[in-house]
């Protein structure tokens, strides 16, 4: 596998991120082009194993839009926009988020602690976690996020929308969809089968009408064959998901921004689509049970995130190469290492 890695073309994340900072001003005629790079209405999908990294990833993506933008004659790097956050795993820690943010900020005010504990809290405001027990409940308040920015936050556009995991519900879905198929004599819809597809309408209505960077985290559970690549990938285990196409170009957004949608499922076409290589682990013990190795190979993971590095492969759609990025975290910081 490392061999392998090193024959794809090395990109480090902040020049993947740079254009992330391209966000038109609230009440926009025209949304921004959907480009290669990151722009607004983007829709990336963020896959890998558990304790891979993917929050973390997530974080520094979450950073970028909260953050200042200028003041006082400082750039901060930031955008200065609303992220919503769908913490459906229970694992976005808003506390490891302020520790980040704070010393991102510290960085450019080392002089003036306290200004950059103002900008920090200032920042936070800016951040809303809902946590949805269900994939319907997600898709409902999805569908009634207009509504809460026009009254909660109506002074911040909102410019990221993630949801961390999407899987999370997949296996009580499963059971539920398995169990309606064995209803005698009753033939279920099949938005009912699959509530995923509700929680995709709403993120494409969304997409269409506020045009955020949407970051939608998923497991990897199953490894797919190496046939068509070198590198090997992780199936889609999610039914109805948006597939990446090196082939297919993603679809623009359209010339104006409407409340004047059909109530169809709009498309959720996928622009990147980031892959987090699993942690080589060492050896189990003959004699370890599989409780204690399932334990020990998760709080293994987590160490290694917590202190080393996480490598990702990057596809975009419509494009044939595979780029790689690296992201460095350490307690203090998530920072890139540049190539």
């Amino acid at each position: 596998m490392a061999s392998l890695l090193n024959e794809i073309p090395r990109e480090s994340l902040q020049n993947l991120l740079s254009s992330v900072r391209v966000y038109a001003p609230p009440h926009i005629s025209a949304p921004a082009p959907l480009l290669s790079s990151l722009s607004r209405g983007n829709v990336i999908e963020v896959q890998g194993p558990a304790s891979s990294g993917k929050t973390h990833l997530l974080y520094h993506f979450v950073l970028l839009c909260i953050a200042p933008s200028r003041q006082m004659s400082i750039d901060f790097g930031g955008n200065g926009l609303a992220a919503v956050i769908y913490d459906t795993d229970a694992s976005f820690d808003v506390a490891r988020l302020h520790q980040l943010l704070l010393a991102r900020l510290s960085l450019f005010l080392p002089h003036n602690i306290e200004m950059a504990r103002r900008l920090t809290e200032e920042s936070l405001h800016r951040l809303h976690v809902f946590r949805p027990t269900s994939l319907l409940q997600l898709a409902t308040s999805l569908l009634h996020l207009p509504s809460y920015h026009r009254v909660s936050i109506p002074e911040h556009e909102i410019g990221l929308i993630a949801v961390d995991s999407l899987s999370s519900f997949y296996w009580t879905d499963r059971f539920i969809a398995e169990q309606m198929r064995n209803v005698p004599h009753r033939e279920p819809e099949p938005s009912s089968v699959n509530p995923l597809q509700h929680v995709l309408t709403a993120l494409g209505r969304l997409r269409l009408s506020h045009a955020p960077f949407i970051i939608l985290t998923n497991w990897g559970l199953n490894l797919a064959s190496q046939s068509s690549g070198p590198v090997t990938f992780y199936k889609q285990h999610l039914h109805s998901f948006p597939v990446y196409s090196e082939n297919l170009d993603a679809s623009a957004l359209p010339s104006s921004i409407t409340d004047d949608l059909p109530p169809t499922p709009m498309p959720l076409p996928l622009t990147h689509h980031v892959t987090l290589l699993p942690v080589s682990i060492p050896p189990f013990a003959p004699e370890i049970s599989l409780g204690d190795a399932i334990q020990q190979e998760v709080g293994y993971r987590r160490s290694m995130v917590q202190k080393g590095e996480i490598t990702g492969l990057v596809r975009t759609t419509g494009r044939h190469e595979i780029t790689r990025l690296t992201l460095c975290i350490t307690p203090e910081n998530v920072h890139i290492r540049h190539s």
